[in-house]
């Protein structure tokens, strides 16, 4: 009797053992398979920040999938004209070049404008506007969008409207001369569009009718 309780003890203790080393197996491997991942995922982040590094601004915007990455608020709406425009004024770039990044923009425009705006008409006024800017020297430096505190949200007749103002820096000789822009845009199917933009002219330089 005794001896069989020794060997009920010996399977027990046999079977504990077996039970504990698979465990750690299991334990390990996990281990192994998620330093695997850990390691294949920053190894992807950084191919990825390789990549982006190894890109120009005009490479990464004429790539920009909107389709996939529309942005969703209208600052980032404004925001991404705002880039778009200053790599189009700012850099040296081949006619396909200025091509592609004009479509671009124009992903960024409400059927109004598009309606209203043809585009070889409007690539050709942009071709005119971009050679004087390099004429006279200037330089896109940044811009700023108005925070979303200030953007004035407006509807009518079941349309939403939005406007934001942008201030946008521009270097010419040794000044900067900041721009105010003020962009209206329109929601189309759940999407913000830019409808126009145009810029305010500051209150000291208008001209008083009046005479007082």
């Amino acid at each position: 009797m005794a001896e069989l309780e020794k060997d009920n003890e010996k399977r027990k203790d046999s079977s504990s053992g077996h039970i504990l080393r698979f465990v750690i197996l299991l334990v390990l491997a996990a281990a192994v398979l998620l330093a695997i991942y850990l390691r294949l995922t920053n190894h992807s982040k950084n191919s990825d920040r390789q990549a982006d590094e190894n890109y120009t601004e005009t490479e990464i915007l004429k790539q920009y999938d909107l389709e996939k990455q529309y942005p969703k608020t209208v600052r980032e709406v404004v925001k991404l004209h705002c880039r778009f425009l200053k790599c189009i004024y700012n850099e040296e770039l081949s006619a396909e070049e200025l091509e592609t990044l004009n479509r671009q923009c124009r992903n960024l425009y409400s059927d109004i404008l598009l309606s209203e705006n043809g585009e070889r008409e409007q690539l050709a006024d942009l071709t005119e506007d971009i050679s004087a800017f390099h004429s006279a020297g200037k330089i896109f430096v940044n811009y700023t969008v108005g925070e979303e505190s200030s953007i004035l949200y407006t509807t009518e007749n079941g349309v939403d409207y939005a406007m934001v103002t942008v201030t946008c820096n521009i270097r010419e000789g040794s000044g900067t001369n900041a721009l105010e822009e003020q962009y209206l845009l329109i929601k189309e199917k759940e999407q913000w569009k830019i409808l126009g933009w145009q810029g305010i002219v500051p209150e000291e330089t208008l001209v008083d009718d009046t005479g007082e």
